[in-house]
């Protein structure tokens, strides 16, 4: 057989093993919804939450009591926040999740299994 036509139906072999890993590893808006919610969790109860005692107004102890929540895992009312505005695209081997918030949209890429942020920056 010509070596350039193995080559070519090695890499065509190759490149049809990868969509098919892609395809069985898309991740769901489900799994978006509950990764999405964690990460913003960590970030409030790192960079939010222990700024809140220094403050001793009725905000800040009311959202003392949130950040006790977080640090106890519950997150279902963020999760419930991202799923009503978020939309997820099917690309078949991938996914697009555009998340509507208050200050900017968020555009996450989801393919094997992992997500990554494709934009957060500036005001919408």
């Amino acid at each position: 057989m010509n070596p350039k036509r193995l080559t070519l139906i090695l890499a065509g072999i190759g490149m049809i093993g990868v969509g098919l890993v892609a395809g069985l590893t898309n991740p769901t808006l489900e799994h978006y919804q509950s990764t999405a919610s964690e990460e913003i969790a960590s970030l409030l109860i790192r960079e939010v939450c222990p700024g809140l005692h220094k403050n001793p107004t009725a905000i800040a102890s009311f959202l003392q009591e949130g950040c006790q929540a977080l640090s106890q895992g519950n997150t279902r009312e963020i999760e419930d926040y991202i799923a009503y505005n978020t939309r997820h695209y099917n690309l078949g081997v991938a996914s697009l999740f555009v998340t509507e918030l208050p200050v900017q949209s968020i555009w996450t890429l989801g393919l094997f299994g992992q997500f990554l942020v494709l934009n957060a920056l500036g005001p919408r």
